[in-house]
């Protein structure tokens, strides 16, 4: 339950994020449209990690969706406990962290 809360906020700091960088409603739904639709598809869920190219399995360490689905594969296939899903707690929160904090300070500049 932690780690999809987890996941649904980074996420929604990704929306919110892409919604500061947007100029415009078209603009913000093109974006998301694009992203997430990517992120969902490159996460791991459907297609697995491992048989994607070095460079797309590091550029998707960057993206909440693939930390959650690792997450929720170890715990509910493997019955992983929480030393061996740590990092991905912590990913989740660094990228949520980081992504608010992006679009709080775009948001700020845009009011300015």
């Amino acid at each position: 339950m932690v780690g999809a809360a987890l996941d649904i906020f980074a996420t929604t700091a990704l929306g919110i994020a892409l919604a500061a960088i947007a100029g415009s409603m078209p603009q913000f739904a093109l974006l998301v449209v694009l992203v997430l639709l990517s992120l969902q598809m490159l996460s791991g869920a459907v297609t697995p990690l491992e048989s994607m190219p070095e460079v797309v399995r590091t550029i998707m360490l960057a993206a909440p969706n693939t930390h959650f689905v690792i997450l929720a594969q170890s715990i509910l296939f493997r019955g992983a406990g929480f030393t061996a899903v740590w990092p991905q707690f912590l990913a989740l929160c660094l990228i949520g962290f980081i992504l608010f904090m992006l679009a709080l300070t775009r948001f700020r500049r845009f009011l300015k």
